[in-house]
């Protein structure tokens, strides 16, 4: 008989945390696609200044994209379009349920796979006319990007379930990630929407300077939806 899957406030230490992160499906496609796209740009060579262009962009970006995903996307009311056409918002509503359920608070293997994909014409996207305008090659700069942006997503899960196990992370960062995403969960669903970096929160007024001042949400596990937690 196979094993049950911890649930993540099981989870005690960092060795704990990563065999569970290893053994889940997002964690093994992302590795996959992470380190096939790595290859491919290190095949086509000739990185250069370009390519620090695009990795300091994509620095900049992270935050507001990752804030925009999960204001819009993961937050978005049942009866819009992206809710009703994607579904990108039901499971995160059972993630806010039940935080620590590991089966809604990592991707399955497939919809991890379809962010990566995704993520490639979007990244094409500014990409392209940059380097058009710095005259530069265009495919090993995407590769670059598109790598980061892989790397990126399997970054995230790996934050997403460290902050909520019972493992308290010794490094400044990711505790202050671990301190602002469990007040996202238990006191208000609308402020600290980063996950692994709160500059999107900053820059769009939902980084609140004195956390005493944010309301009690009433619909922090719900998010305003129509659910049985029953």
């Amino acid at each position: 008989m196979a094993r049950p899957r911890p649930r993540a406030d099981e989870l005690r230490t960092r060795r704990d945390t990563l065999s569970a992160f290893a053994a889940s499906g997002s964690a093994r496609v992302l590795a996959v696609l992470a380190t096939a796209i790595v290859a491919a740009r290190l095949a086509v060579g000739g990185a250069g200044w370009r390519d620090l262009v695009v990795v300091l962009v994509t620095l900049v970006i992270a935050g507001p994209v990752e804030w925009v995903i999960h204001r819009m996307l993961l937050h978005a009311p049942e009866d819009a379009w992206s809710s009703r056409t994607l579904g990108t918002g039901s499971g995160h509503r059972r993630h806010h349920l039940d935080p620590p359920d590991l089966e809604w608070l990592l991707l399955p293997g497939r919809d991890a796979g379809i962010f990566v994909v995704g993520f490639a014409p979007v990244t094409a996207a500014w990409v392209v006319p940059s380097m058009w305008v710095l005259d530069g090659p265009l495919l090993g700069p995407f590769l670059t990007g598109w790598a980061l942006a892989a790397i990126g997503v399997l970054h995230y899960e790996w934050v997403h379930l460290l902050v909520h196990t019972r493992y308290r992370p010794r490094s400044r960062y990711y505790a202050r990630l671990a301190r602002n995403h469990r007040l996202h969960h238990f006191r208000n669903e609308r402020y600290w929407l980063g996950v692994t970096t709160n500059s999107g929160d900053r820059l769009l007024g939902t980084y609140p300077a004195d956390r005493s001042a944010v309301p009690l949400s009433a619909t922090a596990r719900t998010l305003g939806a129509s659910v049985d937690d029953g």
